[in-house]
């Protein structure tokens, strides 16, 4: 008898254990549930809103002044009631810092940043707002001058240029093609083509199925189809990736305009946003940042984050089937050629005003 009320208290407390367990489970998947529920998307009229904003880099830069903005990608049937940018000297910026903004959201907003103080530095950030609800971009900083010297650079067509000092008085790009951040590799382009494309070799170029049969850029009829020559040494503008996206005026360097970058700059391996890349800084103190974006061979990229390589827009002239470009990695940057057909990265120019 006291055996088996001994084994009966043994099976009540098992029973009790048990129960409780089953309760706590259930209690978890009850919290999961609800956890699971307050991670849905933001829903506006059945479709999910779907917003892209991108803070331009800050430019036109004096003692007391900056120009800024950004511009707004929404998904169809979304309005927003407010495009704008904040900014401050502190970052992770709200709307409750001090912000500007427009109604029109449909075209990129720029505004001017007044009363700053001289050679501090400033964080900017893009803003929308869309129903109640506020979304914020990518944050950019930037140095106000010490000396009231040069403003750092401006903006044409919505693409950003540095003012570097060159001799020439170039204008350099702030992105490659293709591109929203400096950082960015952008698209990739065979020589002569303004479209980037899934597999790069000859049998996909549009000037020449091989190094013997060129059809255009031929300055030696034993490269060209059946002799072919033209005499055409440098891209012209309907063959050129940053004239055709970007817009008259905006494209690709010479070999020479690629020599007077690096001889009037110092330069440095370095990480931009987890990026490398070399950046090259002029003696007036602005600079640009080229991303190590690798290069297209096939239908595969190779050497992204070690070396970069971007196309000039002259032609190699001992082998035509060749074009010149600027190669860097971590300890060099130099001038070099490779087939026109290998897709790689272009930065813009343009002259000065």
């Amino acid at each position: 008898m006291f055996l088996f009320f001994v084994s009966l208290q043994v099976q009540i407390k098992r029973n009790y254990q048990m129960k409780r367990m089953q309760n706590l489970i259930a209690l978890m998947l009850v919290s999961l549930a609800i956890i699971s529920m307050g991670c849905k998307k933001v829903e506006n009229h059945s479709h999910s809103v779907v917003l892209e904003l991108t803070t331009i880099s800050p430019y036109d830069i004096t003692q007391t002044s900056a120009v800024c903005g950004c511009r707004v990608t929404v998904s169809e049937n979304v309005s927003l009631a407010e495009l704008g940018v904040c900014w401050g000297q502190e970052s992770n910026l709200t709307v409750e810092s001090a912000h500007l903004f427009t109604t029109s959201w449909n075209e990129p907003f720029t505004c001017s940043l007044d009363g700053l103080e001289p050679n501090t530095k400033y964080y900017v950030r893009a803003y929308a707002l869309q129903g109640v609800t506020y979304f914020y971009g990518d944050e950019k900083s930037f140095t106000t001058d010490s000396n009231g010297g040069g403003g750092g650079g401006g903006a044409d067509d919505g693409y950003t240029y540095v003012d570097l000092g060159l001799p020439s008085g170039l204008l350099w790009a702030e992105c490659n093609v293709g591109a929203i951040n400096p950082e960015d590799y952008g698209s990739y382009f065979a020589w002569g083509e303004t479209q980037p494309k899934d597999f790069y070799d000859w049998s996909t170029y549009i000037y020449g199925s091989g190094e013997n049969m060129l059809t255009k850029y031929c300055t030696n009829s034993e490269y060209g189809l059946d002799g072919f020559v033209d005499s055409l040494f440098t891209l012209q503008p309907e063959d050129d990736a940053a004239t055709v996206v970007w817009g008259e005026g905006w494209r690709t360097p010479t070999q020479d305009e690629w020599s007077e970058l690096t001889d009037n700059t110092t330069s440095e391996w370095t990480t931009e946003n987890g990026v490398n890349g070399r950046r090259y800084t002029a003696s007036n103190g602005n600079s640009i940042f080229l991303p190590a974006a690798g290069r297209c061979w096939s239908d595969g990229l190779s050497e992204v984050g070690n070396y970069g390589t971007y196309w000039s827009s002259s032609l190699f002239s001992y082998s035509p089937d060749k074009v010149i470009h600027f190669n860097f990695y971590s300890e060099w940057g130099l001038m070099s050629f490779g087939a026109r057909y290998i897709g790689l990265t272009v930065r813009p120019v343009r002259s000065a005003r």
